[in-house]
This record gives structure tokens, C-alpha cells and sequence, in this order.
């Protein structure tokens, strides 16, 4: 579940290349909060939540065991009561989990989760730039390609980075993070 809070900068040397930035941290409220459970009082279904923010509720729709999410469902992520992100896919002890999809206004993942975080293969599409390849802890870890108006860019990707030569790629995390 990231809620749009990716960003993509690169970089070549001091000159900024290209931009797209969907909301970052600062403008959605994000917090440094590790997460927590969401509890949809519709049903008393408990969702986990990587990334909490301010005034966030959640829609449940699936089955519920013990208070968890569990199995294939729909997620509804509300802000301020109004609809910011839906998830589909699967779901175990309240956290997506296995294949799935999350969709928000700016853009949209498809492939594996695991804690409700983009884990393994996937692809992630914001604006007119896309990531395909592999991910870690929510962000390009391994092999995978950014494409955009710039061009194409492959390579092996680390904490959300990828450095070649003077350029530097990043995708979900600060430029400033990469060497």
C-alpha cells in the first residue's frame, strides 16, 4: 500500500535531467511511523497499514478470520473520507500478500506484495514513466528498466537507486540516497 509516494528523479552530474515527482513524503503527510493496523468499522476487519497517515480510514470487502483480512478482497483506502487508493488482490492476517494490484489517481502497481509493499516482481506506472523488474521493501532492488520521454534505462537497481557513471537514477527513494 504506498498511496502514490513515489518519486522519480534523475540526475547527470548537477543538472536535472528529468523529474516527475507523484507526492512525496512532505506533501502527503507521510510519517516515519513503522505501521499499524486499520480497523474498518463496517465489519471490525483489521488491514495493515506500512505507511500510516493522518485521518486515513479503510473499506473492506472479502472475508474476515479472527479480525484479519483474509483471502482474495478489495481495500479502500479513504482520506479525509474520500477514496485515494484501491487495492485487489490477496490477503493473509490482514496484510496483502502474494500477486496483487493498487491503484491511486497518479498511477498504479501490478505484481507481488508482501506486507502490503511492492516485494519481487512488478511493474509500477506513474504519470508517463514506468518501472518494470524487481523490488525489495517497496522499492527497485535487483534487475529492472525505467522507461520514460527521456529514453530507457536498465540496470541493476539497490535501495531504490541506480548509479551509472555520472548518472544517477532514483525511483521511491531521494537522489541524495544513491552514490
Amino acid at each position: 500500500m504506498w498511496r502514490a509516494n513515489w518519486c522519480l528523479k534523475q540526475c547527470v552530474g548537477t543538472g536535472l535531467l528529468l523529474h516527475v515527482c507523484v507526492s512525496c513524503s512532505a506533501a502527503t503527510g507521510q510519517t516515519s511511523q513503522t505501521g499499524a493496523f486499520l480497523m474498518d468499522p463496517a465489519n471490525n476487519c483489521k488491514i495493515w497499514n506500512p505507511h500510516p497517515m493522518a485521518g486515513e480510514t479503510v473499506r473492506w470487502s472479502g472475508n474476515c478470520v479472527d479480525g484479519l483480512a483474509q483471502g482474495s478482497g478489495t481495500l479502500q483506502w479513504l482520506r479525509g473520507g474520500k477514496l485515494s487508493e484501491t487495492d485487489r488482490g490477496e490477503w493473509k492476517e490482514g496484510r496483502q500478500s502474494g500477486h496483487g494490484t493498487q491503484d491511486w489517481f497518479t498511477g498504479r502497481y501490478e505484481g507481488e506484495l508482501f506486507n502490503g509493499e511492492p516485494n519481487g516482481r512488478g511493474i509500477m506506472t506513474l504519470h508517463n514513466t514506468r518501472y518494470e523488474g524487481e523490488f525489495l521493501n517497496g522499492k527497485p532492488e535487483g534487475e529492472g528498466t525505467v522507461a520514460n520521454l527521456e529514453g530507457i534505462f536498465r540496470g541493476k537497481w539497490k535501495e531504490g537507486c541506480r548509479v551509472d557513471g555520472g548518472r544517477k537514477i532514483a525511483f521511491g527513494v531521494s537522489p541524495t540516497t544513491c552514490r
